[in-house]
């Protein structure tokens, strides 16, 4: 199968998607469309491309016939470009969130349903080897089932992106990674939540740059999630710092190193003399960029026809931990959340 592609979006991490794909066989960018034509120069000349730009995604699918669009626009943007493309025959891969309102989503998985086409969505954190593995130790059984989640993230982003024109620019850009990295982690799906959002002194954000938050898993795991988008000094990892505690261990992973585990054979083993048993899970000494992996899955589900990883039915219970908390903030109380198989596939109550 030979992906011929319309490339739309030529911002800071069109790179990352570049790399990869330039490297491959059986995909060709057939056309890019950015506004910006100096963005798009740049691109066309650090990867040799030859192909047309254009301004207008409309008038890149009346000249041009390509089977793939990959979607890098701002998030504001999402909605539109992938149901035009989906309505034009066009499979879709795009950057997260997949869309900014509950009514935005459900018209995406409705489109996704009535074209027949695929939406995948990129969450590249799942693809991280420490992720993978910690997930399949709290899967495996040997640590009991997973009752607490508990993630944080502490950093200093920049302020010159879209995210600092929104209302909470941490929650509505950043915490899609940790959320959907939370319920990855304990293969849980959300069904609500409870969200407080601040500003803290001091932060050079408009919007809200901090916020605290539990949300309720289906398997009974509580996630708990804290940050803060400005924080000076003292940094987290992006991929957040993490404790998942089970009913018999706990794994602690600070988002870059090792990951460390411990657990007992029996629930109280502890205080009846019995040591704990532990272990580690090895950071690799070469650290394969995220992108890659998360690609190749996406790529080999659209040549083999399974689901993807993060397919946009399945990427919709990420992406509705944000629209939930938004929620929950606007409303100041708990805001329960609900999947559906058909439209409307999410419902907020």
């Amino acid at each position: 199968m030979k992906f011929r592609i319309i490339f739309a979006g030529c911002g800071d991490i069109a790179y990352r998607w570049l790399d990869h794909i330039t490297k491959r066989d059986d995909c060709e960018i057939i056309a890019i469309v950015e506004k910006n034509p100096a963005r798009a120069a740049k691109y066309q000349e650090r990867y040799g491309f030859s192909c047309p730009v254009y301004g207008d995604l409309e008038e890149a699918f009346a000249k041009e016939h390509g089977n793939l669009l990959i979607d890098l626009t701002y998030v504001t943007a999402h909605h539109d470009i992938v149901t035009a493309a989906l309505r034009a025959g066009y499979d879709v891969m795009g950057e997260k969130p997949m869309g900014f309102t509950v009514e935005q989503v459900n018209d995406m998985l409705k489109t996704v349903d009535e074209t027949g086409k695929r939406y995948i969505v990129m969450q590249n954190r799942r693809y991280i080897k420490q992720v993978k593995e910690i997930r399949e130790l709290v899967l495996s059984g040997k640590l009991g089932d997973p009752v607490y989640l508990c993630g944080e993230i502490f950093v200093n982003a920049d302020l010159a992106s879209i995210r600092n024109q929104f209302k909470y620019p941490q929650l509505q850009d950043n915490n899609i990674h940790s959320f959907d990295l939370a319920r990855y982690l304990v293969d849980g799906t959300p069904t609500s939540v409870h969200y407080h959002s601040f500003n803290p002194k001091g932060s050079m954000y408009k919007g809200d740059a901090a916020g605290d938050a539990v949300f309720e898993f289906d398997n009974g795991c509580i996630y708990s999630f804290r940050g803060y988008n400005g924080s000076e000094g003292c940094y987290t990892s992006w991929d957040n710092v993490w404790r998942v505690c089970c009913e018999l261990g706990t794994v602690v992973w600070d988002g870059a190193g090792d990951a460390v585990y411990e657990y007992t054979p029996e629930r109280g083993g502890i205080f009846k003399g019995i040591p704990y048993q532990s272990g580690i899970i090895k950071r690799p000494e070469t650290v394969r960029d995220q992108h890659d992996g998360a690609l190749e899955d996406m790529f080999n589900a659209l040549k083999t026809g399974k689901p993807a990883g993060t397919e946009c039915k399945d990427n919709i219970k990420s992406i509705a931990m944000v629209l939930a908390s938004v929620k929950s903030i606007e409303e100041n109380r708990k805001v329960e959340i609900e999947f559906n198989d058909t439209y409307p596939y999410l419902v907020l109550r």
